[in-house]
């Protein structure tokens, strides 16, 4: 059962927006694929006469099932912050990142994060619809997992190019940085307290 102190998945927009990006195309794809297999089937493609016009239609079966993925994957991806962690979860991924790793967060607007002088045409063509947004900026001490790895599953722009640390693009910044705020402050205090605790055993231990 979830824990009542855990906040709110929210949706991680950039790859949101990149499965809405891919469902249409490939569902458009798929359909002339299958179309021409059926074509094929029946001997109007003399170039894929059977048994050559079952290459498209697995071809068309694979990009249907992308197609089917994309759609289903839309809301798949969030970031939420748990007791003593922040979670980042996307179909392939699932990344704990450790409230011991926590240095800052603040909030910062997508384009002053990633200047669009300083990316391509199609890298603009990705985030320009969120360049006026503000997004979670958490400054770590360290990856969780080694870059080159997690970036095969993450956008790039999900990670800060000033700071070691994520950049969360997501509906309700405001909500997400209060419950961040709120969940690492209980977590910290609870690890003070623990310390207190354990510092004070030891000084009756030995008498001090």
């Amino acid at each position: 059962m979830k824990s009542r102190k855990d906040g709110r998945r929210h949706l991680l927009l950039l790859y949101k927006h990149t499965m809405d990006r891919l469902w249409l195309p490939t569902l458009i794809l798929g359909l002339v694929m299958a179309l021409v297999w059926w074509f094929a089937s029946v001997g109007q493609v003399p170039a894929l006469l059977p048994p050559r016009d079952m290459w498209v239609f697995m071809g068309a079966l694979v990009v249907l099932a992308f197609t089917l993925f994309s759609l289903l994957a839309r809301n798949m991806s969030y970031v939420q912050a748990r007791e003593d962690h922040l979670r980042v979860a996307t179909p392939f991924l699932r990344l704990k990142i450790s409230y011991r790793r926590f240095i800052s967060g603040h909030p910062e607007v997508m384009h002053e994060i990633f200047p669009p002088s300083k990316h391509t045409k199609s890298e603009r063509r990705s985030i320009s619809p969120f360049y006026s947004n503000t997004a979670v900026v958490i400054e770590i001490n360290e990856y969780p997992l080694p870059p080159p790895i997690m970036r095969l599953f993450l956008s790039k722009f999900m990670f800060s190019p000033k700071i070691t640390g994520f950049v969360f693009l997501v509906q309700d910044w405001i909500a997400l940085s209060t419950e961040i705020d709120s969940l690492y402050g209980i977590w910290r205090d609870a690890q003070y307290a623990s310390k207190q605790k354990s510092s004070g055993f030891m000084r009756g231990m030995f008498g001090e």
